[in-house]
């Protein structure tokens, strides 16, 4: 885990899956938790070479590699733990994930792995968007809904920076998945298309180097492209009536990827379902049964 100074009292701590420090009067606030134990106790160890205790974490989405952290570092510091509603809900009951993703069913192992399914943490209270003072520290609550369902981002106006959870992810890690994750795809391009109205001069994410206003512009815009690519190929894949798997595994053969893992299949399978979702909204898509079959169509198909 290597720490970044972004300014005096701002740090982005980039690893696999990134946190953030803010520091004031000998205290830090911790912004997500990385992966498992082994993430916090290296957050902890860069923070003792800061020499500042932890007053607080703060969890920006109930994502495994950016929650599952926060246990022990409440364990070894006593700090609270804050999240969004919510992504709350799932930090406290890590089971919920896996739950969704395989339809509400009981998971099968291959989603139960620590990417998937964190160690459980009690939140103490909830994140509530907007400008406000936490534990002596300034912060703006941003709403960034999209990859998942209550993700905030937290902006330290004094700072001039946003630690901006996975709102966006750099183009190397979009080059290397094909197809992120995203639980809704119209909240995730309004939250893109709002990024660069926020008054912050650094954008520092969950995955990858942190971003100036001046390189930020070419980043979103890549992420918007890639996002209208799936949901577009979602749409072709609508010539013809046909099943979600159906769908997705067009849309992944367009992309030349092969998915190895069921929790990967899960996981895309989630974003082709909010594609499909975004279609229909659009007026673009229809669904309807047949033989027992739920199938999804172009409007104009039927």
């Amino acid at each position: 885990m290597d720490l970044i100074c972004l300014t005096d009292n701002a740090y982005h701590l980039r690893a696999g899956s990134n946190a953030g420090l803010l520091l004031a009067g000998g205290r830090a606030l911790v912004v997500d938790s990385g992966l498992d134990r082994d993430a916090a106790r290296r957050i902890l160890k860069q923070v003792a070479a800061l020499h500042v205790e932890v007053a607080a974490v703060l969890i920006t989405h109930a994502h495994a590699d950016h929650f599952g952290g926060a246990g022990e570092l409440k364990r070894r510091t006593g700090a609270p733990v804050l999240a969004p509603a919510f992504e709350a809900a799932v930090i406290e009951n890590p089971a919920l994930e896996p739950v969704y993703l395989f339809a509400g069913a009981q998971p099968i192992k291959e989603l139960e792995g620590k990417f998937i399914l964190a160690q459980p943490c009690p939140v103490d209270a909830l994140l509530q968007p907007g400008r406000q003072e936490l534990f002596g520290f300034e912060l703006e609550i941003i709403p960034a809904p999209g990859h998942a369902h209550n993700q905030v981002m937290v902006g330290a106006p004094q700072e001039g920076v946003c630690f901006a959870a996975d709102a966006f992810f750099p183009p190397e890690v979009l080059d290397k998945y094909g197809i992120p994750f995203y639980v809704d795809i119209d909240q995730t391009l309004a939250t893109l298309a709002s990024l660069p109205t926020l008054p912050y001069q650094l954008f520092a994410q969950g995955h990858g180097d942190a971003y100036d206003r001046h390189g930020l512009e070419a980043v979103l815009d890549y992420n918007a492209s890639r996002i209208a690519t799936i949901r577009e190929l979602t749409a072709a894949a609508l010539a013809e009536p046909a099943d979600d798997s159906q769908i997705l595994q067009q849309v992944a053969d367009a992309l030349d990827l092969a998915i190895s893992q069921p929790a990967i299949y899960y996981l895309t399978r989630t974003t082709i379902h909010a594609c499909l979702n975004s279609l229909r909204r659009a007026g673009r898509a229809e669904l309807s049964l047949a033989e027992n079959r739920l199938l999804w169509c172009a409007a104009s198909a039927r």
